[in-house]
């Protein structure tokens, strides 16, 4: 017993197969990588002839132009100025429950009422021993016996230390204004408001460069980690 027709198969049968030549089928492939191929190195030539506009100088960067003879800083393209203050911070953790609260209600009192901008910046700065340096340094040259200056040495030892290997956290405020008077006016105002609370101390102009050195520089390293 047959288990197929052979009669349906020799119908089935393909009557003609149409060879393709190899080398026109690698030939055609070839042609085909090498024209994408140049695509692609001229869409490269062109994204490299339009480099990224580069600014010259880092006076083109940074948006301040001058500080002003009343400590302030000037913006450039009409920006105004701004001052630099710092918030003596305190622990409200050490405090009794009403003083905190009222500190607390007072500073969000005086930001929520402030329209116009303002901005607090919180960092770590390095403990400054300076002044305590040049008294010990004193000290040392003035020692009357060697216990005394074996003491003195240790403890500046203990300075240095605490300069190069210690931080502190500092806050600083930040009022803008479209002139100088308008920057000094908030002043008053945010002394007025939030001096019981948090206190505003002057900061000298040699620190409010190496702020903004900082600021504009954040990998960089102030005081003597340099």
């Amino acid at each position: 017993m047959a288990l197929f027709d052979e009669r349906i198969l020799e119908k089935e049968k393909p009557t003609s197969i149409t060879a393709v030549p190899k080398g026109k089928i690698a030939t055609t492939s070839l042609l085909f990588d090498e024209k994408e191929m140049d695509k692609q190195i001229s869409h490269a030539k062109k994204k490299k002839n339009k480099p990224p506009e580069v600014k010259k100088s880092v006076a083109d960067i940074i948006p301040i132009i001058d500080q002003t003879d009343s400590g302030l800083f000037q913006l450039k393209d009409d920006g105004g100025f701004f001052g630099i203050w710092q918030l003596q911070s305190t622990d409200i953790n050490a405090m009794h429950d009403q003083e905190a609260g009222r500190n607390i209600y007072t500073l969000a009192r005086t930001y929520q009422g402030d329209k116009d901008p303002f901005k607090i910046i919180s960092l770590n700065l390095p403990v400054s021993t300076q002044k305590q340096q040049q008294y010990l340094e004193k000290k040392i040259r003035e020692a009357p016996n060697a216990l005394s200056l074996r003491f003195l040495r240790k403890k500046l030892k203990e300075l240095q230390y605490l300069e190069w290997g210690r931080t502190n956290r500092e806050y600083f405020l930040f009022l803008y204004g479209p002139t100088e008077l308008a920057v000094k006016e908030r002043k008053d105002q945010f002394m007025r408001d939030i001096q019981l609370a948090v206190p505003l101390l002057p900061v000298s102009d040699e620190k409010q460069i190496n702020l903004l050195y900082k600021l504009y520089n954040q990998n960089a390293k102030l005081g003597n980690k340099q």
